[in-house]
């Protein structure tokens, strides 16, 4: 046998050897029968009964098969199996059938079942025969697996046992695929080349024990990382919760430190720029509780009638100091409290009006009266403004004075007397020290003038008591 393959004259050799093996193989099939039967227990190996023809007589035993050969021993010739009561081929189906339902409280109905046969032959779909006992079997098939989806079971359950289901008529088609694929195994009479196949050695074999081994390891390999995560994450919020608290800890010290250091400026505040009763309150107790402390001091040193006296004469002399520092801090008190009680009124003069309209909304409404208080307002400040140039002094002594001379009354004259002497003064060059009386009474009487209601009408929601003799005068010149 050559590289390119076996000869014809070796292809023919081949198929004549497989023919006569298979003539044995079925002689010695059929012989096996006739002595399981126990007609043919005497007839020899290879006589006609067999089946067998001349030229399977004339061989002789060293020119048979291997496989007839093999069968030349004695061994036990298998028995024929009983066919079991649900698959006896004898059995015939009745056209009618009963069956039994049991009821839940064991009553137990019968019902009559009519069975359709189906008048079509079964198909063949090939099989097998036992070369021993020579029995047939035969391929068989069901429609009810056709429903049946791996993934997601069965697509419609309550067909599975219908009689639909399982006498579906199937069809056969065929189709040429794109390749044909075989197996052919090596033999002795064909040659098969192996030069480019893999051998693949079987590894160890493993143990369902040692899966288990290995799967209780690996177990304990996860759960000991799995307990360390479980440790890590509860050793890390513990120390984020000592982290927070000391967040919380230093936050609430820095606020009360905070709050402390804002207490002791204010304490201090009221002490140095008291504005209250009852900061000036304080300051008097305060003072009286250092005279008491100091006298009692002085006491305790058993001094003579001279240094007592004296000792006495310097704490009287430091407790009237005291008393007219807290004197003189009540009227700058005063000054400040009333000028802030004076621009709040005039905030509250000049400020709209609220209007509700028909929607609810509500609206800033700006009249005549709430103008006149925004004008005399600016004006009052104007006045009060120590820091205007000369010029700009001027110019707001001028719009003083034809406001307040657009009205005749005292009042009004003494303003615009007022606001002629500044100017002149102004104009001759004189140092504003020497002005500041003149024109702190200025700003008090042109005060006087925006609280009366006469010259703006707006100043009427802040009288408590009766109109002015001021007011009273202008009437009656009028």
């Amino acid at each position: 046998m050559g590289l390119d393959g076996p000869t014809d004259e070796q292809q023919a050799a081949t198929k004549i050897q497989a023919i006569h093996r298979g003539k044995a193989d079925r002689a010695y099939v059929e012989d096996k029968r006739a002595v399981a039967m126990g007609g043919g227990g005497d007839q020899p190996m290879g006589s006609p009964g067999t089946g067998m023809d001349d030229m399977d007589h004339a061989q002789s035993w060293e020119e048979r098969p291997e496989t007839e050969m093999a069968y030349t021993q004695p061994e036990a010739v298998p028995e024929v199996p009983v066919w079991p009561s649900y698959c006896n081929p004898a059995y015939i189906m009745p056209s009618v059938i009963s069956v039994s339902v049991r009821r839940p409280g064991g009553a137990v109905d019968t019902y009559e079942v009519s069975i359709e046969k189906a008048a079509a032959p079964t198909p063949y779909l090939g099989g097998y025969r036992h070369k021993k006992t020579g029995f047939k079997y035969h391929h068989a098939c069901s429609q009810t697996p056709s429903g049946l989806d791996k993934r997601i079971g069965w697509n419609n359950p309550e067909s599975k046992h219908h009689r639909d289901t399982q006498t579906y008529e199937t069809k056969t088609r065929s189709q040429m695929t794109q390749r044909e694929y075989g197996t052919q195994m090596k033999r002795k009479d064909l040659y098969m080349d192996d030069a480019g196949d893999n051998e693949i050695v079987a590894r160890p074999y493993f143990s369902a024990a040692q899966l288990h081994e290995l799967k209780r390891d690996k177990t304990l390999v996860i759960q000991c990382y799995y307990r360390g995560y479980v440790a890590r994450k509860r050793t890390w919020a513990m120390r984020e919760a000592l982290y927070l608290e000391h967040l919380a800890e230093r936050e609430a010290a820095e606020k009360s430190a905070a709050a402390n250091e804002k207490r002791r400026q204010y304490e201090v505040e009221r002490r140095m720029n008291p504005k209250s009763l009852t900061d000036f309150e304080l300051l008097y107790n305060e003072l009286e509780a250092w005279r008491q402390k100091e006298m009692a001091a002085i006491s305790a040193l058993n001094l003579s009638d001279t240094e007592y006296k004296e000792r006495m004469n310097d704490l009287l002399a430091k407790q009237s100091k005291a008393l007219q520092t807290i004197d003189r801090l009540k009227v700058d008190a005063s000054k400040h409290g009333h000028q802030q009680r004076v621009g709040r009124m005039l905030e509250l003069m000049s400020k709209p009006k609220l209007w509700e309209l028909g929607n609810g909304e509500v609206q800033e409404v700006h009249t005549a009266s709430t103008e006149r208080a925004q004008e005399l307002m600016e004006l009052y400040q104007g006045l009060n403004d120590t820091r205007l140039a000369i010029d700009e002094r001027l110019d707001v002594l001028l719009n003083t004075k034809w406001t307040a001379k657009d009205f005749d009354c005292p009042l009004t004259r003494d303003i615009v007397e007022l606001c002629d002497r500044e100017a002149e003064m102004l104009n001759r060059g004189r140092s504003e020290a020497t002005l500041g009386g003149l024109r702190k009474r200025l700003s008090n009487l042109f005060l006087q003038f925006v609280e009366t209601p006469d010259f703006n009408p707006e100043a009427a929601r802040f009288l408590k008591t009766q109109q002015p003799e001021t007011t009273r005068m202008m009437s009656s010149t009028m």
